[in-house]
């Protein structure tokens, strides 16, 4: 199955939060991607505070986008949609820095890797899990603090 850029950026908005723009889970993850505080600092909407995993926020919000709380970024689905687009492109160079963008078409545990997928597990853990996951062939078991297996 193949689809659009933006087809997956609405599958993924449906995985996260079924499209909730105003998504706040019970780790502080923010919005319809759920963006934590790191993601965040990356790309240029919280000022790092000395923890960037404990999405407390505490940094503040640097103002990009007219964005300058919390609230703001909740409020704002243009500024959420925003941040997707620019984060797919970073998670990717990430992907990149680690050799695995040549991963897709390589099946791990009877799983397809596909662009879109490492974009997808890159997002929810990290891609240093990701590359660890690809490394192990499938065998790490690794999720999120919900369950959800990358």
């Amino acid at each position: 199955m193949s689809g659009s850029y933006a087809d997956f950026l609405e599958a993924l908005r449906i995985r996260e939060s079924s499209g909730d723009y105003t998504a706040v889970n019970t780790l502080g993850y923010l919005g319809a991607y759920q963006f934590g505080e790191a993601a965040l600092v990356d790309l240029g909407f919280v000022a790092l505070d000395g923890n960037a995993y404990d999405n407390d926020y505490g940094g503040g919000f640097t103002g990009k986008l007219d964005v300058y709380s919390a609230a703001d970024f909740l409020a704002s689905p243009e500024a959420q949609d925003a941040a997707a687009l620019e984060w797919m492109p970073l998670i990717w160079g990430y992907i990149e820095a680690l050799d695995l963008d040549d991963a897709p078409g390589h099946v791990v545990d009877g799983i397809l890797l596909t662009a879109s997928g490492l974009l997808a597990g890159a997002h929810l853990l990290g891609a240093g899990t990701l590359r660890n996951w690809v490394q192990s062939e499938g065998t790490l078991e690794l999720s999120d603090g919900y369950g959800t297996p990358i």
